[in-house]
């Protein structure tokens, strides 16, 4: 209790780091996305495989291994991005192509008769997709992004590889701090602390995702 009160101010720090970080990338992500999974159901071939290359791309890429490509990448390409910037990028990477098949499975479990009935009526595709098709697959595809949500959570950790401060960092510079010190080993309570908040942030998240999607069943 004692390291904590010392050092709760920048553990918070760490704390705030890793939510802005999780907010940020989920809000590109979800508009990315979107975009995406709605292009990977188009009619042009080329644009749907386009599409669909970079959700299996990116998917199918370890988040370690994103985080490494744009971190070191963007600068040999004259691009100068900070920690938080480049970990902000490769998670909202990852967390798009996830989110896109999630909206592409849901626009193809609409029947394909609402669409008939839709330019039966005379709406355009775009006025279709809008008004019909994503208002009941964004219904369908909230449990998988709510569950995305704790995963996301979870894989901001990852950034403290490219050296971003984030919950994780900070708790590890904190132990470090007080071993050189101090001469106290207190690894295990510390990294007790961050188990409990992650559990506190991600749990409800997965029970709020199981919740919904037992509800839209």
């Amino acid at each position: 209790m004692e390291v904590l009160s010392k050092n709760l101010n920048f553990l918070l720090d760490g704390l705030i780091n890793t939510i802005l970080l999780s907010l940020s990338c989920l809000g590109i992500a979800l508009v990315l996305g979107i975009i995406v999974g709605v292009l990977q159901t188009a009619h042009n071939r080329t644009v749907s495989m386009l599409m669909k290359g970079y959700a299996e791309l990116f998917r199918g890429l370890p988040i370690v291994i994103t985080l490494f490509l744009v971190f070191f990448l963007l600068p040999e390409m004259g691009i100068e991005v900070n920690n938080y910037v480049s970990a902000m990028i490769a998670l909202s990477l990852w967390s798009s192509a996830n989110i896109s098949v999630a909206v592409r499975g849901a626009i193809q479990s609409i029947p394909p008769t609402q669409t008939e009935a839709g330019l039966a009526l005379g709406l355009s595709p775009v006025q279709i997709m809008r008004y019909i098709i994503l208002p009941q697959a964004v219904r369908r595809m909230l449990p998988s992004v709510i569950g995305l949500m704790s995963n996301l959570v979870q894989s901001t950790s990852l950034s403290v590889l490219i050296g971003n401060l984030d919950f994780l960092k900070s708790v590890q510079l904190v132990i470090e701090r007080v071993e050189l010190m101090q001469g106290l080993s207190i690894a295990t309570q510390m990294y007790t602390l961050v188990l409990a908040v992650y559990f506190v942030i991600c749990y409800p998240l997965s029970m709020l995702a199981k919740r919904l999607e037992r509800a839209y069943r």
